[in-house]
This record gives structure tokens, sequence and C-alpha cells, in this order.
């Protein structure tokens, strides 16, 4: 099975008509903060999808876990004490996921709209009815017949069928979280609880409590939800891992309420690193193979040492079904967006008014450049910051504030988690000389389109 290329390829679905979930087809919809900029080429090779795995069901599902060898471990990070095997060589998990398990929740969300409740119930043939800002024709344009699967239906439906599996008695939806603070403060996924009319967190000793959402940001995937009415009661809480230092062939364990079952433990290795698919301009996953299904969404992703270092959010899939091919957002990103959250509701972000394009060797030849990286300017608005500190269209940025800048999406992060009002230096390649500025960061601005 080839791994699709563009952005095209990927569309994000959430289904849950056995547990009614908030709908049948939720494509998270980020706000670029860049202007559009044709791209050179594009490829398509083949339909997929990746599907949110926030909530779902299937009739029946075989659980099989067996041990990851043991692997080199990274250097532990500054924070509380991690989980550290009594046994040197130890290949199992038992210890680890027991002392890790308190933290991992079920959410359950009561949506808001009726018309997700009746996309929930699967109504509707595919998707739940048309699918939004008619994508549906632009999928057909791509594919053609390939969108259509067995019986009519379309591929990127619920795994296992329209019909398949019970349906939950509560009605809603079902996801994952974890405690990231003893006063009850929980991460989930923002398509998990987006739609929330209320919020139920239960934890893995089956006890529930009633929740509220205190901020999302639809642009990350990540939202926060506190517990309520917890009677004095302490949580326990992960610690946090460092999700830079993970690599390829790391060893890994999610933990999540795949299907409403509770707490399920699968494990896995680190497939890739900053992997993009078309969710937004700060796309920067992690894949891994790993189990992740329906229901799994928001919950944690743990190295061998039991710190958090992911939020498993999408599953690749062209059938509906995990095929080894899940993503998870990185621990860094996370902790930095929840934190915002937790201090001022919302999360802000730097912007600087440009338009970015990729440097492909086309484009570096022409313009003289050795390799092939970094984020050309294609666009400047007139009344951005990046005008005003003498960014040109044309520029090619390959550093900024120290950090390496390979691509667009690179410096469309460093731009974001920068502070509103500072000043960072930047190094541009201009008529095939470097040349050092000062850019002044910006807040966020009126037009969406614009970073």
């Amino acid at each position: 099975m080839s791994m699709p290329q563009s952005k095209s390829d990927f569309i994000f679905a959430t289904r849950t008509r056995e547990f009614r979930a908030v709908n049948s087809l939720h494509r998270i919809s980020r706000r670029s903060p860049f202007m559009p900029v044709t791209p050179v080429s594009k490829f398509k090779l083949g339909v997929a999808a990746v599907l949110l795995a926030g909530s779902g069901a299937a009739a029946g599902v075989m659980l099989s876990n067996q041990p990851p060898a043991a692997v080199p471990l990274p250097a532990v990070v500054a924070g509380p004490a991690a989980f550290a095997p009594a046994v040197a060589g130890a290949t199992s998990l038992a210890d680890m996921v027991e002392a890790v398990g308190p933290s991992v929740v079920q959410i359950q969300v009561k949506p808001r709209s009726a018309r997700m409740q009746q996309m929930a119930y699967g109504d509707a043939p595919g998707f739940g009815g048309q699918l939004p800002g008619g994508l549906e024709e632009r999928l057909r344009d791509l594919f053609g017949d390939a969108l259509r699967g067995r019986g009519g239906e379309s591929p990127f439906g619920a795994p296992g069928g329209p019909d398949a599996g019970p349906q939950d008695p509560r009605g809603g939806a079902l996801g994952s979280g974890f405690i990231i603070d003893a006063s009850g403060i929980v991460v989930t996924n923002n398509h998990v609880v987006g739609d929330a009319r209320t919020v139920t967190v239960q934890l893995s000793d089956g006890r529930e409590f009633d929740a509220e959402v205190l901020g999302r940001d639809p642009q990350t995937d990540v939202a926060v939800v506190r517990i309520n009415g917890k009677g004095g009661a302490a949580f326990k809480a992960i610690t946090w891992g460092d999700s830079d230092r993970m690599r390829v062939g790391d060893s890994v364990f999610a933990v999540g309420s795949p299907f409403g079952l509770g707490n399920t433990v699968t494990s896995g290795i680190v497939s890739a690193r900053g992997r993009e698919i078309g969710a937004g301009p700060y796309d920067d996953f992690l894949q891994v193979d790993a189990a992740i299904n329906s229901g799994n969404s928001g919950g944690p992703l743990f190295d061998t040492r039991g710190r958090v270092v992911g939020v498993n959010t999408a599953i690749f899939s062209p059938s509906g079904g995990n095929v080894g091919i899940g993503f998870a957002i990185p621990a860094h990103m996370v902790q930095q967006v929840a934190q915002q959250i937790v201090t001022n509701g919302h999360v802000a972000r730097g912007r600087i008014g440009v338009g970015l394009q990729g440097v492909t060797s086309e484009i570096a030849g022409a313009m003289g450049l050795e390799t092939a990286k970094g984020a050309l300017i294609a666009q400047v608005d007139p009344s951005g910051t990046a005008s005003r500190s003498g960014i040109r269209q044309g520029d090619v940025v390959r550093s900024f504030a120290g950090k390496p800048v390979d691509e667009p999406r690179d410096l469309a992060r460093l731009v974001a988690e920068a502070k509103a009002g500072s000043s960072v230096p930047v190094i541009v390649l201009r008529d095939g000389k470097s040349v050092a500025l000062t850019l002044a960061i910006g807040g966020e601005l009126a037009k969406p389109l614009v970073s």
C-alpha cells in the first residue's frame, strides 16, 4: 500500500454509529496562518483516509499485545520522577502500565447539534449525507469510482460498516484523555469535545465526574477539560516526556478506550517523525504502528519509561480499520497549547504577515541555491511586521531564532510559538547571499490567511 503524498489524499472523519458519536464526518478545519500559494506540484497516489480516532464502533475487536524488546532509552528530562523498571532489561510493561493507568480517562460527550446526533446514528448513507464544502465532489474528481466501497458505501465509513456493533444506551460520543494536574485538568483532542453539550470523565476505577471544557485549539486539535465536583479528591497526573528526543524505532505504547471498552494498551514503535498529513499549518505528527482505533483519540502515547510523548489523534486507513499507521501530536506542542489554555483560556500565536511556498529542486536551481531547503517568501503583506522588518518577496528564510528552517511548516510553527511583541533574528537568502535581519513578531491579525 502506498502512503499518500499530498494533502488531498487525507480525509479526517469521525463516525460513531454504535456509540452515537458527535458526528459521522468531522473534517478538522484549521485556519492556515499563511496566504494561499499555488503548490508547484501535487501527487495523487490512491484513495486513503485519515480517520480521527475520537469515537467509532465495530462489532468485535481482538486484542493482542506482544511486549517490545528492550531498547536504549533517551535521557530523562527535567520534571517529576518517571517510572523505572525494577529489573534491568525487563521486557514486560505490566508494572509501568499499572502505574500510568489511573492517569488515563474515558471522555463521554453529548453533542449540542441535532444534526451531529443524527449523523451519529447513521441515518444517512455514506458519511451521513452530503460532505461539507463540496468535499464529496472533489473526492470524486480525484478518485472517480474508487470512492465507492462495498455495497455502494464510501470507503471512509465507520470501521466494520455502517451497521456494525451495539449502540451506547447513554448516547453521545466517546474519546480518551489523560490527567495533567492533580486538581483534575485533562488533555484530550479538540475533535472529541468540540461539539460538546455535556462532558463526563470516567476514571479507570469506574468513577465518573462531570467536567467542563476550559478551552480548545482547533488548529492543533488540542483541548483541555476540567473535572468538576471532585469532592476534594486528588487525581494522579502523568509525567511529560521529551517528544523531540524520540527517534524512529523507539518503543511506545498507547493507552485509551477504543470502542468504549475501557483502558486498553497497545504497543509498537515510532515509525516516522514530522509527518504532514494535511490537517493544518502546524502538522508535525509522530507516526506509530501501535494499534489506534476509534475511541483512542485524545489518549496518551507513552515512552518505555511511562512518560507522555504524544496524543493519539488519527489513523490512516483505506478500509476504515486500523492498519498500523497512526498519528500522535508531539508532547512538546501539546504542552505549550495546554499551558496557554489553562492560563489564558485561549491560544495566542505570533504572526508576521507573509505567504510561504516550499523550495523545490527546480526553484533552488533557478535561484542558484545549493540545497532545496527553506521557506520561500511568496507574498508579503504591506501592513505586516515582516514588511516593516525588511523581509522581501523572493527571500528564502533559512534560520529563525537560531533554529534551522528546512520547509515552510518549520517557519509556521516557529512563528506561531514566538511571543507577540518580541524580536527574533532570522537569516534569509537573497540574491545568492545570506542576509541577517531582526524580525518583529506581531499578534493575531484580523486577516484569516496571513501569518
